[in-house]
């Protein structure tokens, strides 16, 4: 009698909660716990030790009591989104979803074995998506910072926390996964506000949405169209919590106590950025390398990132290793800045474009408008290093950063931007729109001038003696064809610059093309890189002779077959054969 006193009870009570559920208001949803409630547990879980050699043995990574974050519930993915689910900001004037869906578990091998592949390893993400997903989540890596920085006394429990802002657009699963993972496990959690990723409408949306079941930290922007790296980390800034934004790429591998370094420069100087050593790790089989750490950034006139060696002032200002490198540039995908100083200085440039060029400008900006870029040895970040990119630019690579380092030039090189166009010439056609408001910034940050900056940022940046010129036979153009260890030829003069424009420089006597310069290969003519002290690179020229003439080998340039175009070296009194050029200034 008992036993169906309590089979009623149970049935009735069932009944009841049926009932209960059946008559709620539509969009309200029921949690029903079996267990104890418990205290959130946030801290990260991973098997230890994990290498190369047991990737393939992760477990499924479980968060008791993950952050339910704030906000409107949204669609799966297979749903159409509404209008609701959208979020539009006026600062960026572009509608995005934050995905606020609850992700209580995360299986690594699981998300790893959903990626898109290539029977290709290279093909989808110009590096070997097979050896990224063979690594998995985690992997040891040398600790690349020089020995001094261990030693390191600093107490850094007042640093201010930051947020990570991640951006991405169809990235592998496993470098993606590895770039977070590597974040949540070498940063104090006490300095890590939050994660924001921003999908860039990527194919599987699913890539960054599954990423949320690793930690309650860690939120999930997705845009509604693509919107390139520039805006999505404006977004990103805009929806993060933290002190101080830290940009990092989302195929990188943080290293041993990579972010206190970051965060204790800018405690010492505010209105910085500051970025890591950036250590390569190698496209074909992602073995992790170590970088100097005596280099910084520079550029060419044509607005090329370069790394170029410190200088002999550079090195009498250090007194120590681990002490900061002043650089006129940096590389753009990893730095730390102050949220507050972000914004203050007016961000990114909206107008850019996909990627490209983006360095350049808040370079320029923090220099001239009262802030500073410091390289920070005893902070070290892999980054894969990619020939190609494995993404495609709706206007095309190249016209993208002619129009975005075009608005470089306009907005921040003042005359110099004639310089630019010497090297660049395609992007003089650029459309670029209105500037006013960037140029209304510098004026109200009050910023120097390009020739401030030229002075005491970057004083050994060389400027051309003669500018550009043409360098003719006939109304035929010396042209490089654009091309890096590649003859050398005539083609018919077109006035436009580009690879028909020349620098010839008396002091060091090279003829060259942004930094390729001018070589001598045999008795054929090539683009090489510029090398201090390279002989087959030398050439003085002879006003009245105009003769472009090489001691080292004693020959001059000649235009050896006029019916093929060819030009190369040969004897300087050669009957037959031209060695005049007219040297025109452009």
């Amino acid at each position: 009698m008992k036993t169906v006193a309590k089979l009623f009870l149970v049935g009735i009570s069932a009944c009841l909660l049926i009932i209960y559920i059946v008559t709620m208001p539509t969009g309200s949803s029921v949690l029903i716990s079996l267990k104890p409630t418990l205290e959130p547990k946030t801290d990260f879980i991973f098997p230890h030790n994990l290498d190369d050699h047991d990737a393939d043995h992760q477990d499924t990574i479980k968060i008791d009591s993950p952050e339910i974050h704030k906000g409107r519930k949204v669609n799966n993915k297979d749903q159409p989104q509404t209008e609701e689910e959208l979020y539009h900001d006026p600062y960026i004037n572009v509608k995005y979803r934050i995905d606020t869906t609850i992700v209580n578990t995360f299986d690594a091998k699981e998300y790893i074995k959903n990626s898109a592949h290539d029977v290709d390893p290279m093909k989808l993400n110009s590096f070997d998506q097979s050896r990224s997903d063979k690594i998995g989540s985690f992997r040891q890596i040398i600790d690349s910072r020089h020995y001094s920085c261990a030693a390191h006394a600093e107490d850094w429990s007042y640093l201010p926390s930051s947020s990570i802002i991640m951006t991405f657009y169809n990235e592998a699963r496993s470098a993606l996964l590895r770039s977070v993972v590597s974040v949540l496990k070498r940063t104090p959690s006490h300095l890590l506000t939050d994660i924001v990723l921003v999908d860039d409408c990527s194919d599987d949306p699913d890539t960054g949405r599954l990423l949320k079941g690793l930690d309650p930290k860690i939120k999930v922007l997705r845009n509604i169209e693509r919107q390139g790296l520039v805006r999505s980390r404006i977004y990103g800034a805009l929806n993060a919590a933290g002190e101080v934004l830290t940009f990092l790429d989302s195929h990188i591998e943080c290293n041993v106590d990579w972010l206190q370094p970051l965060l204790f420069q800018l405690t010492q100087k505010p209105r910085g950025i500051v970025s890591p050593v950036i250590d390569p790790i190698k496209a074909e089989n992602l073995e992790y390398r170590v970088a100097s750490s005596n280099i910084k950034g520079g550029f060419t006139w044509a607005l090329h990132f370069t790394w170029v060696s410190l200088t002999e002032k550079d090195n009498q200002k250090r007194t120590k290793d681990s002490d900061p490198i002043v650089t006129p540039m940096i590389a753009g995908g990893l730095f730390s800045i102050e949220k507050k100083w972000f914004f203050e200085s007016g961000g990114y440039d909206m107008n850019m474009d996909i990627w490209g060029g983006e360095n350049f400008e808040i370079s320029f900006k923090n220099w001239m408008c009262g802030g500073y870029l410091y390289i920070m040895p005893c902070s070290r970040v892999g980054h894969i290093f990619r020939k190609k990119h494995p993404y495609s630019f709706p206007d095309g690579n190249g016209r993208t950063y002619s129009k975005n380092t075009k608005l470089v030039a306009e907005i921040w090189m003042d005359d110099y931007k004639e310089l630019f166009y010497q090297n660049r010439a395609s992007a003089r056609y650029s459309e670029i729109g209105d500037v006013s408001s960037r140029r209304a910034l510098r004026d109200r940050l009050q910023c120097n001038d390009f020739q401030w900056y030229l002075d005491n940022v970057y004083p050994e940046l060389e400027i051309p003696e003669h500018k550009y010129v043409t360098i003719s036979f006939n109304n035929w153009c010396l042209d490089s064809f654009g091309k890096t260890d590649y003859e050398v030829g005539l083609y018919k003069c077109h006035n436009k610059g580009g690879n028909q424009s020349w620098q010839v420089n008396k002091s060091k006597s090279v003829v060259s093309q942004d930094d390729l310069c001018l070589t001598i290969r045999n008795k054929i003519l090539v683009m090489k890189p510029c090398h201090n002290g390279n002989m087959h690179q030398q050439f003085e020229h002879d006003e009245d002779l105009q003769t472009l003439y090489n001691s080292y080998n004693d020959v001059c340039v000649n235009v050896l077959n006029f019916k093929s175009r060819v030009v190369g070296v040969g004897k300087c009194n050669q009957e037959g054969v031209s060695t005049r050029w007219q040297i025109t200034k452009v």
